[in-house]
């Protein structure tokens, strides 16, 4: 194990039974291996957190085929999970999503949710969740006549599970996920909401509800939007935080920090849970930066220190073969370059400031502008050379492709700013085009010839034909 990734458990707080705070594995794509997850384990407790929700869409049995008990060999594998989990001293909390295709009238229905639940018992589970995320809000005629909305629908089911779930262990945490988890969801808005004014009236007091802030995406999450919420649902929310997911995306990545929400926010919710990444080793920042926002670090450290400072916790797992070090320069410059989901890290920009500057003026006027750009550039090429001589392969594969894009475009840019100091006054015929990407082959294939056609501006507008 890398040192950065090993620091010794006894240095992290205990769990803090009163709040909420670490990971949900909870994206759409390849679930993490035994292997990412016992790495987890390590950062969540270096970084003072305490919970993990096992939540990943992609494992059939949590979602799709709901009802299917695990087999054998999937049992085991849980059961290592859980043990490994509870060797860190954290909560492992078990989430079921039964939303696609749910009868809630039928008893049948709850009897496979408490067999599923039963087995999960069986392996040691104590705490649940149960989510109806992305999902079709509507009911069956049967579910309709008994229930009349979702909202009642959902929480009898969560109700009645809950209950079976205290019985066994009366401490148990049980979290639920709503359909309507954002304030852009929630009709026609958070407190006029029907939806979510039943679930405050129905759910039991002692099931916390998930949500995500303004956004499923929330760059910012103010305090008064959680004041809201809590008059709605009677009860302060666990955040689902999605600020460094990329599951919508996978051409992004975020190397950031956790940001945008004030030392407040910690008041108004009974937790924070980050859901990152796909790729597992790209959440190293983003884990520990929680851990410094959880904790409360001093009124002083903006979120930029905090950046920092996981940066250089990290920068030994960058060891390489080449024949200099993997340096902390290089590795802020490859965190600023993959940053926040709305936000570039401070180089990144500088980078966009001086290109957008060189591209509207004459070679003349470009001043130190032009100078930046071409030693940015290289140092971009030379980021993804470096990259490739690292000796954990799987923290290089993580960044590959993206590193491998901006390399491309990086070069691109070096060929462009060469004809152009070698045509300072072209005329409207002379146009660039680089020898080394042909037509179809560099930015080619369908998506991106239809990103191309859709009038759509950087708002994701649409402009009038």
């Amino acid at each position: 194990m890398d040192r950065a990734q090993t620091k010794a458990v006894s240095q992290s707080p205990p769990p803090n039974a009163g709040f909420i705070s670490g990971v949900v594995e909870g994206f759409y794509g390849r679930p993490w291996n035994p292997e990412q997850r016992h790495q987890l384990f390590q950062w969540l407790r270096t970084a003072g957190l305490d919970t993990y929700l096992y939540a990943p869409k992609d494992d059939l049995k949590h979602r799709v085929v709901w009802r299917e008990l695990y087999d054998n060999a999937e049992v085991a594998e849980l059961r290592a999970l859980t043990a490994d989990c509870a060797s860190h001293g954290l909560r492992f909390i078990y989430a079921l999503a039964p939303g696609l295709d749910i009868r809630y009238a039928r008893p049948e229905e709850m009897v496979a949710l408490e067999m599923k639940v039963a087995q999960m018992c069986g392996l040691g589970v104590v705490h649940f969740a149960i989510l109806f995320d992305d999902i079709p809000a509507r009911l069956d005629l049967e579910d309709e006549r008994r229930y009349g909305s979702v909202a009642v629908a959902q929480a009898a089911v969560t109700n009645q599970l809950a209950g079976s779930v205290r019985r066994r262990a009366p401490g148990a945490e049980i979290l639920f996920c709503p359909t309507e988890y954002s304030g852009r969801m929630a009709r026609p808005s958070v407190g006029e909401s029907a939806y979510l004014r039943e679930l405050g009236e129905n759910l039991a007091p002692e099931v916390a509800v998930l949500w995500t802030g303004p956004e499923i995406v929330s760059e910012t999450v103010p305090v008064e939007s959680l004041r809201e919420l809590q008059a709605v649902l009677r009860r302060k929310p666990v955040l689902w935080d999605n600020l460094h997911a990329n599951d919508y995306d996978l051409r992004r990545l975020y190397l950031g920090p956790y940001t945008g929400r004030a030392p407040e926010l910690r008041n108004e919710v009974a937790g924070i849970l980050l859901n990152p990444n796909c790729q597992f080793e790209a959440n190293f920042v983003p884990v520990h930066t929680l851990g410094s926002y959880v904790r409360g670090a001093p009124e002083s450290r903006t979120p930029r220190q905090a950046y920092q400072d996981a940066l250089s916790a990290w920068l030994p797992a960058f060891h390489s073969r080449a024949p200099e070090p993997f340096t902390r320069a290089e590795l802020e410059w490859l965190g600023d370059l993959l940053y926040l989901p709305t936000e570039f890290g401070e180089q990144a920009q500088l980078y966009l400031d001086d290109l957008s500057r060189v591209l509207l003026s004459a070679p003349g006027d470009w001043g130190q502008a032009g100078a930046r750009l071409e030693q940015a550039s290289r140092q971009i090429v030379a980021l993804y050379e470096k990259l490739t001589t690292l000796t954990n392969r799987n923290l290089l594969h993580a960044f590959y492709a993206h590193v491998w894009e901006l390399k491309e475009l990086a070069l691109l840019i070096l060929a462009w700013l060469r004809w152009r100091q070698e045509h300072p006054d072209p005329n409207p015929t002379q146009r660039f085009a680089s020898p080394e990407f042909r037509p179809g082959i560099f930015r080619g294939g369908f998506g991106a010839r239809l990103e191309r056609l859709l009038p759509m501006d950087d708002q994701g507008r649409f402009g009038n034909p």
